[in-house]
């Protein structure tokens, strides 16, 4: 009778790096096959939050980002002169305005979310409906404990 030796369980580090790796392989691979590839990747993540927040004030995504507001301005006239977003006096105060996506910065949205769902897909795929719970459950923890 021959033995298979068992293949060795990662450790965490391990796991942590060759998730990250693949992570960001399948990132970099899809946006360098879409409109994605006009974009860096902090004028990604800052649509991203732009996106999220639901047309945010220049003062909300200033304090979301953590920047300030000289430096969100100048983001988002980049960000405007590009066709993304477009900024849209308030109604209450004509001194303030709030960031509206443009269709061309939420099909960019879209896009990136996409990307978001094809890393969820290619963690999940292989578990059980009660491994799922669990690790969403586990990571639900980890994030609460960063925040």
């Amino acid at each position: 009778m021959v033995l298979i030796p068992m293949e060795r369980e990662h450790t965490l580090i391990e796991i942590i790096e060759i998730l990250t790796r693949k992570m960001e392989e399948n990132e970099v691979s899809i946006i360098e096959q879409s409109e994605l590839s006009q974009l860096t990747r902090k004028q990604i993540f800052y649509l991203d939050v732009i996106y999220q927040l639901k047309n945010p004030s220049l003062g909300e995504l200033a304090d979301t980002l953590r920047l300030s507001k000289p430096s969100i301005t100048a983001i988002v006239d980049k960000l405007e002169k590009r066709g993304y977003v477009r900024k849209v006096k308030s109604d209450e105060d004509r001194r303030s305005s709030h960031i509206h996506m443009t269709r061309k910065g939420n099909k960019i949205a879209d896009l990136h979310n996409e990307i978001h769902l094809g890393i969820a897909e290619f963690f999940t795929g292989s578990m059980s409906k009660t491994e799922l719970n669990t690790l969403v459950r586990l990571l639900n923890k980890t994030v609460k404990a960063m925040e």
